[in-house]
């Protein structure tokens, strides 16, 4: 029987920075990471497999980290976990551990629609021989129908796009994105896919998936149908659990493993990371859906630094959610709380918002416009959220609002920011976007309006 120092089920993007964290805070340590998959991809990378990578295998994320840290890894499957830190896996082997961290991940949701199990319905899963099944299925087909209108979906909507099939796309919400931006900013990504050549459909639900044994098209509730050649399905995903309630930990059933502000479950020397754990929003304390990459390697960081001990002290905000996709040649951004969300929660809150060019003189190659839209505390002054639009300079805007968000900052102190602008590189100094939209907040609040 082996034993290991650390152990990490799961080899996703936070059990991979965890390993790397623990070997950086704890050289001495042994680390084994388990996971199920031979080839493991990059999941954010999973909707570009159908056309912008040139094959399934251009996804895959690389184990030479690990290698190159000296960090275990082996293929397999934990199907026990003993009370006396012991590890059953399904070869029959043993592994003992001193500290566990579970890095189980998630698994798409299946909605409870008739037909779901029909040939040609597919879901957007994490492994390679099944995406590089649903990537000649795509190639043969003509007219695909997407179920969701979150990020997956749209994201996999705009590739199938430029292959040139026959695309729809349908949200039973009343705009696309609805989790994570604005209606304004759902409604121009539907103009966006149309003007593509898509059909977006939003505000109804599909009643069933339609066909024999194959799949031959979609129904809904409103009575209309679409053919369909294959039916992807992208409605979320859910925490895998199971493994941690076959342990005894404490669970929340929809949003996963409870841990505490240093990602301690409720069984000593066991931690948990990514989207198996069940996450907070930052301002509510409320349970929160998303599941994100950033978020899963931003805990794996904070357990690596801390499973033998306090090192790096955290008070955990909670969950920022901080979002970026691309749609044809309009990347978009989000962190925080939207204005609907915000109105939900019953915040009292204004918005300030600008439309500038990145890039000064304007006609300079390369210069696109940046719509930025900050919801501000009414009183407090401090940033909840942010939401943008435009070139691919918007994909580093949001990380910066992010730090904003996360520290608190007010509207004054973002309005005083002291930065380094250049015509190549940067908006005008003049005509800065998230100091532009400050202005404009706080204007309203001089003037009572917003």
């Amino acid at each position: 029987m082996r034993k290991y120092d650390v152990v990490i089920i799961g080899g996703g993007p936070g059990g991979v920075t965890t390993a790397l964290s623990a070997r950086n805070t704890y050289p001495e340590k042994s680390i084994l990471l388990i996971r199920r998959e031979k080839t493991p991809l990059i999941p954010c990378g999973v909707p570009y497999v159908f056309h912008t990578l040139d094959v399934v295998e251009d996804d895959i994320l690389p184990d030479k980290p690990l290698e190159k840290n000296g960090v275990e890894l082996l293929v397999d499957e934990v199907a026990k976990v003993q009370d006396n830190k012991e590890l059953i896996l399904r070869s029959g082997e043993r592994i003992k551990w001193d500290k566990l961290v579970l890095a189980l991940g998630s698994k798409p949701f299946v909605p409870p629609l008739p037909g779901i199990d029909k040939k040609g319905v597919y879901f957007v899963k994490k492994e390679i021989d099944y995406l590089k099944e649903l990537r000649e299925e795509v190639e043969a087909a003509r007219n695909i129908v997407i179920l969701g209108g979150g990020f997956i979906g749209v994201e996999v909507a705009d590739e199938l796009l430029k292959k040139g099939k026959t695309v729809v796309l349908i949200e039973k919400l009343s705009s696309l994105l609805p989790l994570s931006m604005d209606a304004e900013f759902g409604i121009i990504v539907a103009e966006i896919l149309k003007e593509r050549g898509a059909e977006v459909v939003v505000g109804t639900s599909v009643k069933e998936i339609i066909g024999e044994e194959n799949v031959c098209g979609v129904k809904l509730e409103n009575g209309k149908q679409y053919p369909a050649d294959v039916v992807i399905i992208a409605a979320g995903y859910r925490p895998n659990i199971e493994l941690a309630q076959q342990m005894g930990l404490e669970v929340d059933p929809r949003y996963g493993i409870i841990v505490d502000e240093y990602m301690r479950t409720s069984m000593k020397d066991v931690f948990a990371v990514g989207d198996c754990v069940a996450k907070r929003n930052f301002l509510t304390g409320e349970f929160s859906k998303l599941m994100l990459a950033s978020t899963a390697t931003a805990q794996g960081r904070l357990v690596g630094s801390n499973l033998f001990d306090l090192k790096v002290i955290k008070e955990f905000i909670g969950t920022i959610g901080t979002f970026s996709t691309k749609i044809g040649d309009t990347a978009f951004g989000a962190t925080g709380l939207t204005e609907t969300q915000a109105k939900s929660m019953g915040i009292d809150y204004l918005t300030g918002v600008t439309e500038v060019l990145d890039r000064h003189p304007g006609k300079l190659p390369g210069a696109s416009k940046i719509y930025i839209k900050l919801i501000y505390a009414r009183y407090s002054h401090v940033l909840l959220g942010a939401q943008l639009k435009g070139g691919d300079s918007v994909g580093e805007w949001i990380n910066m609002l992010t730090v904003m968000v996360q520290n608190k900052m007010t509207a004054m102190e973002i309005d005083t920011l002291q930065i380094g602008t250049h015509p190549l590189l940067t908006s005008s100094p003049i005509a800065y976007p998230v100091i532009n939209a400050t202005v404009d907040a706080i204007m309203k609040w001089y003037n009572k309006s917003g």
